[in-house]
């Protein structure tokens, strides 16, 4: 990931993950879902980021 990027939440369910990339998306928050999964096993993590400066408001955001 670029430098400034920072990672906010991880989980091993890509569809929470993408939830809340579009929640983030909708209060106007650019968030990026990067994905370690493993597709054919379905094991693994995936990673939700924001730019640091958009870092405090996208916390309050996440459950």
């Amino acid at each position: 990931m670029e430098a400034g990027w920072i990672k906010i939440y991880e989980s091993t369910d890509d569809i929470s993950a993408e939830l809340l990339r579009q929640r983030l998306e909708e209060e106007g928050i650019y968030a990026v879902v990067l994905s370690h999964r493993d597709s054919e096993l379905g094991i693994g993590d995936v990673e939700l980021y924001v730019h640091e400066s958009n870092r405090d408001a996208a916390m309050k955001l996440i459950p």
